[in-house]
């Protein structure tokens, strides 16, 4: 029996210490989603990942064979602007003025918008109570015949269920 307790111990420990260890996690990449670790998400990394979703991509429908719609159904979000997915990120980015207000504004970019938004790659960085996301955008305005390409990391810490921006 004693052998069993401390076996427990010693799992229980190490996944403490997991959660707190550092690692780094391809979400996105080569058109490709890494379903398993969105079957194993926890919820600040959801919350952070479908933030970004949310702020850079275009609504999706039921047919959509977008990335960002792929990646929203390995969520299991199936509307972006459901009132209980709103309610977690405004929870999460309550510090976030701009965040609140684009929430606010449910659906940010419609799916027939001239103005067009693709991921190509998504990374998250976790360390200790850092969380990072680095993420690749290419974009299109169709009206302007304009494009852009987005590569960008942003940090935040996470305090009480919310997230604070690391500048």
């Amino acid at each position: 029996m004693k052998i069993i307790y401390t076996f427990f111990l010693c799992a229980l420990l190490f996944s403490c210490k997991k959660k707190d260890s550092k690692f780094t996690q391809v979400v996105l990449e080569n058109n490709k989603i890494n379903s398993t670790y969105l079957n194993q998400i926890s919820v600040p990394e959801k919350a952070l990942l479908s933030w970004y979703l949310y702020a850079y991509g275009n609504e999706c429908d039921n047919s959509s064979t977008k990335i960002k719609c792929q990646l929203l159904k390995g969520l299991k979000i199936e509307n972006e602007c459901d009132p209980q997915h709103l309610s977690m990120l405004l929870q999460w980015f309550s510090n976030d003025m701009l965040a609140v207000y684009k929430l606010n504004k449910c659906p940010n970019l419609p799916i027939k918008s001239a103005i067009q938004n693709t991921f190509k790659q998504i990374t998250l960085f976790r360390h200790k109570d850092t969380l990072s996301i680095k993420f690749s955008i290419i974009g299109l305005n169709t009206l302007q015949e304009k494009s852009w390409n987005i590569d960008q990391e942003d940090s935040y810490l996470i305090k009480n269920n919310t997230f604070i921006k690391i500048e």
